[in-house]
C-alpha cells in the first residue's frame, strides 16, 4: 500500500464503481498491466493515486470518480460493542 492510498478492490470489474456504499472520495483507477486492462478501486486524492499506479504500471488509461456517496471518515467504520452496566 502506498502512502496516503487505500485500494479497496483489486483487478475488479468497471461495474463495481456504480455501488453507491463506496466513500465519496473513491476512484475508478483503469490501467495496462500485461497487455491487459485492469480495473482497481481506491481511496486518496488523485495526484498520489496518478503517482502510485504511473510508478508501479507506467500505463494509467484513466482515474475517474466512483458513484459512492458514504461518508469517508465513517465508511468501513464499525461501532465496539458496548457492555452496558448492570
Amino acid at each position: 500500500m502506498a502512502k496516503g492510498i487505500n485500494v479497496i478492490n483489486v483487478d475488479c470489474k468497471s461495474n463495481v464503481a456504480v455501488d453507491k456504499t463506496l466513500p465519496r472520495d473513491s476512484y475508478l483507477v483503469t490501467y495496462v498491466e500485461n497487455n491487459q486492462e485492469k480495473c482497481d478501486i481506491v481511496q486518496g486524492l488523485q495526484v498520489d493515486i496518478f503517482d502510485h499506479y504511473w510508478d508501479k504500471y507506467q500505463n494509467v488509461k484513466g482515474i475517474v470518480w466512483t458513484e459512492g456517496t458514504a461518508n469517508p471518515k465513517m465508511w468501513g467504520y464499525e461501532p465496539k460493542d458496548s457492555k452496558k452496566k448492570k
